[in-house]
């Protein structure tokens, strides 16, 4: 037992000097880091080690952004149903396979979720495929009384257009993304897609699309929601994203997008809240209404300070981007912002 004991004893000297060594190893690491270059705590570090990367001018389809009410509806495509009815002469539940027998048009679209905050990233754009709805109805026979069409989906979420913005706006049922059949995350199998209108205009997973007399009913519309106004011209910074420390004399590179409008024709920055505006460059676009541009700024700053640059976007109507925008409930589209440190 006295053996046991000793052996005991010299097996915890053991562990405790070994854990002892342990820790006297990585407190020496730590002060030599902090002493010979800094390696640990850096308060002045520069931070540019941000990724100066643009994400895909055609968002991929599991890059897409999501906004839903719910779990995604899983729908079988060999019994799915599309059923138009109300206030049209022929009635008919429509297929899968019928509706993509209908004549299919492609529709490269920017859309925004209306609650993405200012500087917000739930905002994507893809290459749609499918029929326009008005034409669809209308080849059903529509009544005289009509206001317009309601659509439900398979989660209990519903939209309703006039009959002018169906026809004003090219809307489409969407079957296809980015050459692809509708991903079960984007609405499988039908999609409503709304050019210029924030994505709660765009139901997913639509099984059934009701011709009214009535006035429209729209989901976020009856919680207090504005749903009715387009898309506001905006933009939003995709490198560096809140804030960044550069040293005097260096180049900094700002990335993001503009979208909104029409047509984004221009983007702005300033770094004197408003008095004065400098051009920055819009570097990828597409000839195409409702399509975001990629643009980039340069800046270098001469002396040290904490700078905010704001940056604002302009469309081909003169229509630009607020400073703020406190009524958030149809959309938000104040300046976004980067704080800038600039050190010696």
């Amino acid at each position: 037992m006295g053996n046991y004991n000793r052996f005991k004893g010299n097996y915890i000297l053991k562990k405790v000097n070994k854990r002892f060594l342990i820790y006297i190893f990585i407190f020496t690491i730590f002060i030599v880091g902090i002493i010979f270059g800094n390696i640990f705590l850096d308060p002045e570090d520069n931070s540019n080690s941000y990724n100066e990367v643009f994400p895909d001018f055609i968002t991929k389809n599991e890059d897409y952004f999501i906004t839903r009410i719910g779990n995604a509806p899983i729908i079988n495509s060999d019994t799915y149903s599309l059923n138009v009815w109300g206030q049209i002469d022929n009635p008919k539940n429509f297929s899968l396979m019928e509706l993509q027998e209908l004549n299919l048009i492609e529709q490269t679209l920017t859309t925004e979720t209306i609650g993405n905050p200012t500087n917000g990233q739930l905002v994507s754009t893809a290459v749609w495929k499918g029929f326009l709805i008005y034409d669809f109805i209308v080849s059903l026979g529509l009544k005289e009384n009509v206001t317009g069409i309601k659509y439900v989906a398979e989660d209990g979420y519903y939209v309703s257009h006039t009959l002018s913005q169906l026809l004003d706006n090219g809307i489409i049922g969407a079957l296809y993304m980015n050459d692809e059949s509708l991903p079960v995350e984007q609405g499988f199998p039908l999609r409503i897609v709304s050019p210029g209108a924030y994505g709660a205009k765009q139901p997913a997973w639509v099984i059934s699309i009701e011709v009214i007399d009535r006035p429209l009913e729209d989901y976020w519309d009856d919680r207090g929601w504005d749903t009715s106004p387009p898309m506001d011209v905006d933009s939003t910074l995709f490198f560096p994203r809140n804030s960044v420390n550069i040293k005097v004399g260096e180049p900094l590179k700002i990335g993001g997008a503009a979208y909104g409008g029409t047509k984004i024709s221009m983007i702005e920055y300033t770094i004197d809240l408003g008095l004065n505006w400098r051009q920055g460059n819009i570097i990828q676009s597409i000839d195409v209404d409702h399509v975001w541009v990629f643009w980039e700024i340069n800046v270098t700053f001469d002396e040290i300070g904490t700078f905010t640059l704001y940056t604002k976007a302009t469309d081909i109507y003169n229509n630009t981007q607020p400073m703020d925008d406190p009524v958030w409930q149809d959309g938000s589209n104040g300046w976004p912002k980067l704080t800038i440190k600039v050190i010696s």
